[in-house]
């Protein structure tokens, strides 16, 4: 019997060897998985300090194959705030995570990552114009009609590097680009410092003079052969030519005026910008004056705000004896206006 209390003793003592030796591998391997790190974004607004979105968002992704997942974390108002991410490299880009009228595709590639707007109509700004028929530009007839984007900041983040010393990466403000001499941020208590700017380009335009301004009673714009699209990773525009609508103010006397955001003008588009006026007037009558602006947003200073300026238009006077020819709904005159500057 005693034997036998030994053997047990000793089947004992070898099972708890073996659970004690488990423990210590299991415990080895929980020290090779990944880990992560606390690292604080912060946004630096020098380049756009009226800005005042109502969150951003920062997308991670990462260089080190699966290891590392694709992060996209939210921030409410325009601070920033502390993350849990792991450790490793990374493409980084931001924006503002408000806007109602940008949809997003691609977003599952630092390079694909791009920002559009759906199609929509013309006359969009002013429903219950009681037309159905839009005309566009001579030779841009076949573009799409897309919507204008929301106002948008945002930047990017090269080889971005967490470790446990620290993090580096390449990110710099894009008005002292000139002036970067190519070196990394390095901060030792792992903060990332991202600088939004501008990502959409700023139209305005005026028309001067206008005659017989006081017999119109609505009036919108369109311009064609713009870029229906950005990729937020190089900030690239889409290479197709779209026709945007817009809204056209008048004041009533001599002046007509309007502004609107657009992904831009892509530098290889060699299509004309043409812009477009749709007038109804008190008889009935509509009319659609088309000016060539592509000279003033080819030639503008700051791509970024673009402001096209237009002396000189005259609007016909309206038939008020009653007994003149009164046009369809559907009846437009065109009239092609040169810019007099």
């Amino acid at each position: 019997r005693q034997a036998m209390r030994r053997k047990e003793l000793y089947i004992i003592m070898c099972m708890l060897t073996v659970f004690a030796f488990s423990s210590c591998e299991h415990k080895d391997l929980c020290y090779h998985h990944p880990h992560t790190k606390t690292v604080r974004v912060e946004f630096d607004w020098r380049d756009a300090p009226d800005a005042n979105p109502d969150g951003m968002c920062v997308f991670f992704y990462p260089l080190d194959g699966e290891d590392a997942p694709q992060r996209r974390i939210d921030f409410t108002g325009k601070a920033g705030g502390e993350i849990e991410i792991q450790v490793g490299r990374y493409r980084v880009l931001c924006y503002n995570n408000d806007t109602e009228s940008v949809l997003l595709r691609g977003m599952d590639a630092f390079d694909t990552h791009e920002g559009y707007t759906r199609e929509g109509n013309i006359f969009e700004s002013i429903y219950g114009s009681g037309a159905n028929y839009a005309p566009q530009a001579k030779d841009a007839e076949d573009e799409r009609v897309v919507i204008t984007p929301d106002m948008m900041w945002g930047c990017t983040a090269l080889d971005v590097e967490i470790t446990d010393a620290g993090i580096s990466y390449l990110c710099f403000p894009e008005s002292e680009k000139e002036d970067w001499i190519g070196k990394p941020a390095l901060h030792t208590e792992q903060v990332i410092t991202l600088y939004p700017h501008e990502l959409v380009c700023t139209y305005t335009y005026e028309i001067r003079n206008v005659q017989n301004l006081k017999y119109a009673t609505q009036m919108c714009g369109s311009l064609s052969s713009m870029a229906p699209s950005e990729f937020f990773g190089d900030e690239e525009l889409g290479t197709e030519c779209v026709t945007i609508p817009f809204e056209s103010v008048s004041d009533g006397v001599s002046n007509i005026t309007g502004g609107f955001y657009t992904f831009g003008h892509h530098e290889k588009n060699t299509r004309h910008h043409k812009l477009l006026l749709y007038v109804w007037f008190v008889d009935g009558s509509k009319y659609y004056y088309t000016f060539d602006v592509t000279d003033q947003i080819h030639a503008a200073p700051d791509k970024r705000h673009v402001h096209i300026i237009i002396d000189g238009l005259e609007f016909p006077q309206p038939i008020t004896n009653g007994n003149g020819f009164q046009p369809s709904v559907d009846d437009w005159q065109v009239v092609e206006e040169d810019i007099v500057m």
